[in-house]
Order: C-alpha cells, then structure tokens, then sequence
C-alpha cells in the first residue's frame, strides 16, 4: 500500500495536519520516500493511524498513546489474518483502484461467465468486505465507497446481458434492509439466465405497493440481507398477497436463511 498523506487521512477520517504531527514528534509512523520526493504511507502505517484513531475515540490521551510505540500500535490495531489474496482485494479498495477491480472482473467473466463471477468472486469479496469493516480494517467511508461502485459495476453488467425486455418481475431489498447487493447479484444472475426484469432496490413498504400497482409483475423477488424472524417474512408475504394475490413472492439471500 503506498498512500500519500492526504489519502491516509480521508481513509482513517484522521486530519492529515495530526498524522503529519505524530510523523514529526513522535516517529510513530515510518513512510517512505518515492522517487518524485513525496512521501507514502504503508500498510502498516494506516494500520498504525486507525489504532491511534480507536483508542483515542476510547478516552485515552494521546501522549499515553504514543508510548505505547509503534510495534504495541500494530499489536493493537485492527487484524489482518487475510490470506493474500484477500489482502491484496483489501488494499484495492482502500486505496480506490476501482477501475482496476473493473478490468479484473470484466477479464473473469470473459473466461468464466457471469454465474461465475457472482458467485465466486462478488459475493465472497462482499462478504470480506463486512467483516473488514467490523473488525475495524477498513472504515465505513471506504465500505460505502465499495458499495456504490459495486451496484454501478453490477448495474452496467445487467444492461450489458439484458437479451429481452422481461418487466414482468420486480427485483428489491426486504422492506427496511438498506443492504441493495444481495437484490442486484441476484436481479445480474437472472438477467443473465434471460429472466431478469426491474431493479427497484430498498423501497419503503409503501413505495414498494405503489410499484407493484404500476407494473404487471408475475413475480416478486426479495433479497433480505438482515436476518429475519420467519413471522415477519411470513407478515411481509401475506401483506402482498392481501394486495396482489396473483404475484409469487420468492425470498432469499442470507437474512431469509435464518428464517428458514
């Protein structure tokens, strides 16, 4: 990882003005000098800035902090037990080489297809993603930054495989679940099958009844991320079919599976 000053502050949402300060007074951070001059930051010197950043945030005053010395500092900071690939995907997104994650996968899906793609590569990196951002390895600005990028990547892809005009089914997030990626690697897996249809993402329960009134779906396709109680889902399906009795529901994704 090779991050300017500038850039380690906007991911550590930490002021670069007070890294450039620990750097100076308290040689807690150790970059290196590139060949134009300017100094980056490694991977382990952002690791450094969010432990600062965490127990700073619990109380802890930043001169006690900075005796702990920078090896206490690794040992304290977020994990980093990823294989290296999963490091190297990790980097990626922190550093926002989005147009390099963009060629990698379009390269994947020529050899290997869509399902492919989804399943064994989106899905899992989606998966790591949220478990760096609880434990702490990446921040939510860098989470949401991943996000928004994935649903333009993935809603470009369904453009790209759309074969037919397929309206008759409408493809959202469970009503109150923000988490969209779930619903749109499912509305690209069967786009690419030729039954794709409307993406209409997270809608409100009224919002989503207001579609469904505009539209002749046959089919409803609900991707629930937070795990659900099987009564809510149970709620949530009676609840269409009071309105709509002719439109199946499907529910998935892995909020439902616990429900199941």
């Amino acid at each position: 990882m090779r991050l300017t000053a500038k850039r380690l502050s906007e991911l550590t949402q930490v002021p670069a003005a007070n890294i450039r300060k620990w750097r100076e007074r308290y040689d807690i951070l150790l970059p290196e000098r590139g060949d134009n001059g300017y100094l980056y930051y490694t991977s382990d010197d952002y690791r450094v800035v969010l432990s600062i950043r965490r127990l700073l945030d619990q109380g802890k005053k930043l001169s006690v902090v900075m005796q702990e010395g920078r090896d206490k500092l690794l040992e304290l900071a977020p994990k980093t037990d990823y294989d290296n690939e999963e490091l190297r995907m990790l980097e990626a997104i922190i550093e926002g080489r989005f147009s390099e994650l963009g060629n990698e996968f379009d390269k994947l899906m020529s050899v290997n297809g869509c399902e492919h793609l989804i399943r064994k590569k989106v899905w899992p990196l989606t998966i790591l993603i949220g478990k760096a951002w609880e434990s702490g390895f990446i921040t939510v600005g860098t989470e949401h930054a991943y996000s928004r990028w994935m649903m333009g990547y993935l809603s470009q892809l369904a453009t790209k495989l759309n074969r037919r005009q397929a309206g008759e089914r409408l493809f959202v997030a469970f009503p109150g679940d923000e988490h969209e990626l779930g619903a749109m690697m499912h509305f690209v897996l069967m786009t690419d099958s030729g039954h794709g249809g409307k993406f209409s993402g997270a809608l409100p329960m009224e919002k989503l009844f207001e579609e469904l009134s505009h539209g002749d779906y046959e089919e409803l396709h609900v991707s629930a991320t937070i795990p659900k109680a099987r009564a809510e889902i149970d709620r949530f399906v009676s609840a269409v079919h009071k309105k709509y009795p002719r439109i199946k529901v499907k529910i998935g994704g892995c909020g439902a599976k616990v429900a199941s």
